[in-house]
């Protein structure tokens, strides 16, 4: 299969797609209802990035008549088999330690988007991995923390930030794993 080079929003979006076909103001209302509302797109970004979707192969639109009497024809995405594919490696993409910061978002929509398609095992997997890497980042911060700070005291103060969110971010990756290990597996 050809890789395909997607934004992180356009994996997002196929992602929704993946979970279940929606129209493009589906998907608006998804975004503007939920915390997935970061990534909440104008309309201005939202149909051409679908559009691109579907030159790549990845959705496919059916357009459905609309009910009422000012109903507009809508378009309903769904993924095809390329996008379905194209999905799961997005899911399994190995977590990269450099950049669990900056996509700790996207690590954590990834894990959402995980559990009705992968089995525990390959949760706990990522789960592990994400610990692991956060564990690396916030030992770096704290070895940043333990050199004395120069130029006034918002740098440290921000810092400080940034240790006690990725601290919180790595204890609830242990009580993830935690919660998840105990949990009865389901049966199919």
């Amino acid at each position: 299969m050809a890789e395909h080079q997607l934004t992180a929003f356009e994996h997002v979006l196929l992602g929704l797609v993946c979970l279940s076909p929606a129209s493009g103001y589906d998907l608006k209302r998804i975004f503007a209802a939920t915390p997935m509302g970061i990534y909440q797109p104008s309309s201005g970004a939202l149909y051409p990035a679908l559009r691109r979707l579907e030159a790549k192969g990845l959705v496919r639109a059916m357009a459905l008549d609309g009910a009422g009497e000012s109903a507009r024809r809508r378009r309903v995405y769904e993924p095809t088999e390329v996008g379905q594919a194209a999905h799961m490696a997005w899911l399994r993409t190995p977590i990269e330690p450099s950049t669990v910061s900056r996509d700790l978002g996207l690590y954590l929509l990834r894990f959402v988007m995980m559990e009705h398609v992968f089995s525990r095992d390959e949760v706990l997997g990522f789960l592990d991995s994400l610990s692991e890497a956060l564990a690396a980042f916030t030992a770096e911060l704290e070895r940043h923390a333990a050199v004395p700070q120069v130029g006034g005291r918002h740098p440290r103060l921000a810092l400080d930030h940034g240790l006690a969110v990725h601290h919180a971010s790595l204890e609830w990756a242990g009580r993830a794993i935690a919660s998840l290990r105990a949990a009865p597996i389901a049966s199919a």
